[in-house]
């Protein structure tokens, strides 16, 4: 009886020694990093954090011709870094609020960095500094116009956010309700002017009534959404300003 718990014992540790042989493949130690950039202007591309934001799409062809597809998303400057890739031959897509890109084959082994050159639905820009007003709101200036001459991106524009947030990770998917205002329809502004905006008004809850900051110093954080009536992956995307920080009194 002994003898047959021995062997028992011996097999099983052999097929243990021989699994162990057999899963000892290289870790995922290549890197694959860079950033999106506006084409026009050379800055930064500004996004969201996210599904509503930029999402690069990598397709290992190493081993087969109809692989899994592994997405990673950018930060809210559009950087990307991820030090985690099976070296191999990736099919990478980069898409977001700007005009598609084709896939482009790429080898990644050790590091690679690639920056994606590319054109926004619309580009929003500050005019001037966010001003807080006596009865506790802000009011911003921005400018809205389309970044792409493109015919298949010239769809009207559909919504506009200002969005406030008690962290510096603002915009679509982290803003506060109360403060926050969104413009549609009627209120939106035309393409390529000028456009105020003024804090908790009409609401992003949309209560209508205004809604005004505290009356002792915190800081706020504040950026511009907006987007045309365009989605991509099937989701809303909007082209963002970048961030501005207020401290009210």
């Amino acid at each position: 009886m002994k003898s047959i718990k021995h062997i028992v014992i011996s097999f099983l540790l052999i097929a243990g020694f021989a699994a162990c042989e057999e899963d000892n493949y290289p870790g995922p130690d290549a890197t694959f990093k860079g950033a999106i950039i506006d084409a026009e202007t050379g800055e930064p591309f500004q996004t969201a954090i996210g599904g509503t934001g930029v999402r690069i799409r990598m397709m290992e062809y190493s081993w087969s011709e109809t692989p899994a597809p592994y997405d990673l998303y950018v930060m809210m400057d559009g950087r990307f870094n991820n030090n985690k890739v099976f070296k191999g031959n990736y099919g990478v897509t980069p898409s977001g609020a700007f005009v598609a890109l084709p896939e482009e084959v790429i080898e990644i082994s050790g590091t690679v960095e690639k920056n994606y050159e590319v054109d926004p639905f619309l580009r929003v820009e500050w005019v001037g500094e966010p001003v807080i007003n006596n009865d506790g709101t802000a009011t911003i200036q921005v400018q809205i116009s389309r970044g792409t001459n493109h015919p298949d991106y010239q769809q009207a524009l559909a919504e506009v956010w200002l969005f406030v947030s008690e962290t510096q990770y603002v915009g679509d998917f982290s803003y506060s309700p109360n403060y926050s205002t969104r413009l549609t329809g009627a209120t939106l502004p035309a393409l390529g002017g000028t456009v105020s905006i003024t804090t908790g008004w009409p609401g992003g809850i949309g209560t209508g009534s205004q809604r005004t900051f505290p009356d002792y110093a915190r800081k706020y954080f504040l950026r511009v959404g907006a987007r045309i009536d365009k989605q991509v992956n099937s989701t809303n995307v909007y082209n963002y300003s970048t961030v501005k920080e207020i401290t009210t009194n």
